[in-house]
């Protein structure tokens, strides 16, 4: 099988849900032959992909390039990869399988998720972020699952540097809050998929209220996406036989850490003098 870049083959995955049929004809004719479509015409591509040559123009802007021809420059990996090169998706993993190949495989893709996702983040998009919550008057953080591990560590992190955050459990209470909300507050959601029908609901009563809306998620032409006025990006693909991984969770922590990080070492020295008040009455709690 010819090889596409990596890059763009990790771009192609998060928004091929979304795109239309057309658009999904020149996306696998893109995944199928990087070669031919790096080399040929867009003239020629789109004849053999069997959609026009404006889909094909629309693609690449849906992954974030200017136009075809620079998409097609992105095309081809800059050195060969291999199989090996990979690591193993959770699916192929038999039965048969030692320990150390599991350990690999689950540390691997965990590693590839946090790659992408480094190789992917919109720096701009992160500042955006970063700004909103530095001047919120209120941040609400909410996330459904497994998602809401990660809302709750964020939750943690700003309420120990002086940040008013909240973050129920309680889909009722998230509703209840959002409704509350205004101008100068901001929510935060994390959400894998971007379709979570509850935080969905909660970013349309928070939206009617002019609040800034933050989304982190794996696909940015995803509802929540679409509902936000700043999305952060996850690259995590790879899926394990029960349709959940780890890795997914892996990039949406540390984007929430790097945000933390941000947060303290900005010019108000108000979240460290916080945080070490803060620090200072948690000692209590340890022997």
């Amino acid at each position: 099988m010819q090889k596409i870049s990596h890059k763009v083959q990790v771009e192609l995955n998060a928004v091929y849900h979304a795109l239309k049929s057309a658009e999904k004809k020149a996306a696998d004719y893109v995944l199928l032959h990087p070669q031919q479509a790096a080399c040929h015409s867009i003239t020629e591509s789109a004849k053999r992909a069997g959609c026009s040559e404006a889909t094909l123009v629309r693609l690449a802007q849906k992954l974030g390039y200017g136009g075809y021809a620079q998409m097609k420059q992105a095309l081809l990996p800059a050195e060969a990869v291999t199989e090996l090169d990979m690591p193993l998706p959770y699916g192929d993993i038999g039965e048969s399988r030692d320990a150390s190949t599991v350990i690999r495989s689950v540390f691997g893709v965990a590693a590839q998720a946090l790659e992408d996702t480094m190789q992917l983040l919109d720096n701009e998009a992160y500042e955006k972020c970063l700004a909103y919550i530095i001047h919120a008057g209120k941040v609400l953080i909410a996330g459904a699952g497994d998602a809401y591990t990660v809302a709750y560590s964020a939750y943690l992190k700003f309420s120990r540097v002086g940040i008013a955050a909240a973050c129920p459990a309680d889909f009722d209470v998230q509703l209840m809050e959002a409704s509350g909300m205004g101008p100068d507050d901001v929510l935060l959601l994390i959400s894998h998929s971007g379709e979570t029908r509850t935080l969905c609901r909660v970013a349309e009563a928070a939206g009617k209220k002019g609040t800034h809306i933050i989304t982190v998620t794996n696909y940015p032409l995803s509802t929540l996406a679409r509902l936000s006025g700043c999305v952060i990006r996850t690259a995590a693909f790879t899926k394990n036989p029960c349709n959940e991984t780890v890795a997914k969770r892996i990039p949406e922590l540390c984007i929430i850490e790097a945000l933390y990080i941000s947060i303290l070492q900005g010019p108000d020295e108000q979240y460290a003098k916080t945080l070490k008040c803060s620090n200072e009455q948690l000692k209590k709690n340890k022997f």
